[in-house]
């Protein structure tokens, strides 16, 4: 089964939309040589139906298999948000038939939802422009109910970290929704220093005598249950990609200013 499981954020938002977690991408591929007509296009378009204030994200994709494709993120909703029409629904779709989708050779999209139990300092993350991204497809039957309660333990733990990458870290967790047999979880880490802080030791070594994650985990819970965490997690996920982006500030709508 051949899909794409990719997604976006914009961390700042969810102080404005706390109470609306998903958020619906589109990612898109340019056909060959239209990169540029479609970029082009698509400001076009965003100019028109997207005014400032419609959160319209666009990111792009620039390491892995889907490298040169884009993320078109939408603003944070509520499923009550999927009863509404646009007002210039029929100007907008005919606009996106003649201006859009003639300049891409694929197109998908999915919803996904933010957990923020699951997240390790999500608002430390507001303002990145670029992106590490992790998405795990899990095992058929693989017991979300482990994996959540270790993502869970890892954010609590990774608050009693106190060296300088932890106390740099962002990464926000979403849960790919109406995914199905191919039960989809990403993780989204937010580089707020850049892609150079993905170097080993950006942010400088441990002081000597720091607690490890594994130290500090055992002092929260117990060795059984470090044992049992490696156990469920080695033995998770059936497939996991990693890929990093940026925003594309020129292509995007800014979200409604914070009130």
């Amino acid at each position: 089964m051949k899909k794409i499981f990719l997604l976006v954020l914009i961390a700042s938002s969810f102080s404005v939309y706390a109470q609306k977690t998903l958020t619906t991408v589109n990612t898109v591929k340019p056909k060959k040589g239209q990169k540029m007509a479609f970029e082009a296009a698509y400001k076009v378009h965003v100019a028109k139906f997207h005014p400032s204030g419609d959160g319209i994200a666009v990111y792009e994709i620039l390491s892995g298999p889907h490298m040169g494709k884009y993320h078109l993120a939408g603003p944070y909703s509520a499923f009550e948000d999927f009863d509404k029409e646009r007002p210039d629904a029929a100007a907008h779709n005919l606009d996106l038939d003649k201006n859009f989708f003639p300049y891409l050779e694929e197109t998908e999209n999915a919803t996904y939802r933010f957990i923020d139990s699951l997240s390790i300092n999500p608002a430390f993350g507001a303002g990145a422009e670029k992106f590490q991204v992790t998405v795990r497809h899990l095992k058929m039957g693989a017991n979300q109910t482990n994996m959540r309660r270790e993502a869970s333990r890892t954010a609590k733990v990774a608050k009693n970290m106190k060296t300088r990458f932890w106390e740099n870290l962002s990464v926000s967790v979403f849960d790919m929704q109406w995914d199905g047999s191919d039960q989809t979880i990403v993780e989204i880490r937010s580089l707020k220093d850049g892609f150079k802080s993905l170097e080993q030791n950006y942010y400088g070594a441990s002081p000597a005598g720091s607690p490890s994650f594994r130290d500090e985990y055992v002092k929260m819970y117990s060795h059984t249950d470090w044992d049992t965490r490696v156990k469920d997690l080695d033995g998770m996920n059936e497939k996991v990609e990693n890929y990093i982006m940026r925003l594309r500030k020129d292509l995007s709508s800014p979200p409604a200013p914070t009130k």
